[in-house]
């Protein structure tokens, strides 16, 4: 007899590349819709110092955009 008792089913893991990334595409839109915040629009941020883009980056309140 065997000492184990199974209570529902295994979890079926995706077995190739493709699979994963097909899963990884769903649930990534999954959390955007319950993300909060806007995705932003590509943009460039030209900071002359480590200081300056600190005091940028602080400034934010997006996370996205850390």
């Amino acid at each position: 007899m065997n000492a184990l008792k199974i209570v529902g089913q295994r979890r079926r893991h995706p077995a190739t590349p493709a699979e994963c990334q097909a899963r990884a595409l769903i649930l990534q839109r999954q959390v955007e819709e319950m993300n909060p915040f806007p995705r932003p629009r590509g943009f460039v941020f030209k900071a002359r110092t480590w200081e300056e883009f600190q005091q940028w980056r602080r400034a934010q309140s997006n996370p996205r955009l850390w």
